[in-house]
């Protein structure tokens, strides 16, 4: 990708975003869709409240107390729905603009790769390959007796791959064996 075709998208996208927001704020506002043009009602516009007068009798007016608004009113240019808390609700914590950074777990030293631990490996791996070639064998003779004969071969070459494999893990697994024999009696003595 040459560096021009690089530039291309954004370049297009910022266009499209400017020409677009250009329109929006430029283009006329269109009139009301009623078949008459009326005028709107005048906005009642309310007055200040008139300051407290104060009697040098009496001495200062008392305020009139304030009626709290109902939820529904204060809230009414939201749309979230307030739920009271109930018995065994958990309150979520405030976040925190920048949390302390997180201790990580310690990392533990890699275990020593001894002989009996590559022996201990290589009869699992083997196990488990030993599984794998008895379930091609049971999945090519179910292949055999529905008479799928091209799966029935591709069936005969995965066992022979896996034979081989499975001998040479073995002979290998022989070899571990005796490594992890004469690593232990090194050890004893």
């Amino acid at each position: 990708m040459n560096n021009r075709s690089r530039w291309v998208p954004p370049l297009a996208a910022g266009l499209l975003l400017g020409t677009a927001l250009a329109l929006r704020f430029l283009w006329p506002v269109p009139e009301a869709t009623g078949t008459s043009k009326r005028k709107a009602p005048p906005v009642e516009v309310s007055k200040a409240p008139e300051p407290a007068r104060v009697s040098p009798i009496t001495g200062p007016a008392k305020p009139e107390p304030v009626k709290p608004e109902a939820p529904e009113q204060a809230a009414e240019g939201l749309r979230a729905t307030v739920v009271p808390i109930g018995p065994g609700d958990v309150v979520p914590e405030p976040e925190v603009e920048n949390p302390l950074p997180q201790e990580n777990d310690p990392i533990e030293p890699e275990k020593p790769q001894t002989a009996a631990w590559r022996h201990e490996k290589m009869v699992r791996i083997t196990e488990l390959l030993g599984r794998d070639v008895e379930r091609l064998e049971q999945e090519r003779a179910a292949a055999r007796t529905r008479g799928d004969e091209a799966e029935a071969r591709r069936l005969e070459v995965q066992l022979t791959r896996h034979r081989a494999r499975l001998g040479k893990l073995r002979e290998e697994t022989v070899a571990l064996e005796e490594a992890a024999r004469k690593e232990e009696q090194a050890r004893v003595q």
